[in-house]
């Protein structure tokens, strides 16, 4: 199953302990996990940060797929 992980820069929950570990290893862990995406001076709410940004980025990961 494809995957994609969003989130913004300011998010607090990055900062949880050993997530940047985890984030690291989703691609090892699942075969079709995309790269990461960190949007610059977002928080939580990416979807409502960040809409245009989100939409393309859902978008153009709908159109990869096969």
């Amino acid at each position: 199953m494809p995957a994609m992980f969003v989130a913004g820069d300011r998010d607090l929950v990055l900062a949880f302990e050993g997530l940047d570990l985890l984030i690291e290893a989703l691609p090892q862990q699942h075969p079709q996990f995309r790269k990461p995406v960190i949007l610059p001076g977002c928080g939580h709410w990416t979807q409502q940060e960040y809409p245009g940004e989100v939409n393309r980025l859902l978008l153009d990961f709908l159109h990869s797929l096969d």
